[in-house]
């Protein structure tokens, strides 16, 4: 579970830094589906980590997941170069948890599977589309 949040932390990170970079760079529309099992995630995100550790060459990419698809927004999508996505996808029912006097909120719902991660070419060459397939593992 503390890797899951600190996964979830790396990607709000990305997301608050891709605001400061400068206008004016080439960022890549992408869009896809998002299944677990063969059936559509219902609510969750997928970030785009640049492996060579960000630049303001190669920005961060941020979207949300809604009822198993996604699409980047102006100034959320990432750069060219290659990428780490990594997918978070939760049961689309919102909850809260309180520790001590902590109320943290989880708004894409309890986590359907382990943090899925692939790395991908932006722009990718079949039109920005990247389809993430998630299966379950085997016991």
């Amino acid at each position: 579970m503390a890797g899951l949040l600190l996964r979830i932390v790396v990607a709000v990170a990305a997301v608050a830094f891709a605001g400061c970079r400068p206008a004016g760079l080439p960022r890549y529309h992408v869009s896809g589906s998002v299944t677990f099992d063969g059936t559509s995630v219902p609510a969750g995100t997928v970030s785009f980590v640049p492996l060579g550790g960000g630049s303001d060459s190669q920005p961060y990419g941020f979207c949300e997941i809604k009822a198993g698809r996604y699409a980047s927004r102006t100034g959320k999508s990432p750069g060219s170069g290659r990428y780490r996505a990594i997918v978070v996808g939760g049961d689309g029912v919102p909850y809260q948890t309180k520790i001590a006097d902590v109320i943290e909120d989880h708004p894409h719902g309890k986590a359907l599977f382990p943090t899925y991660v692939v790395e991908v070419d932006v722009p990718p060459r079949h039109g920005g589309v990247f389809d993430f397939a998630v299966l379950r593992e085997a016991p």
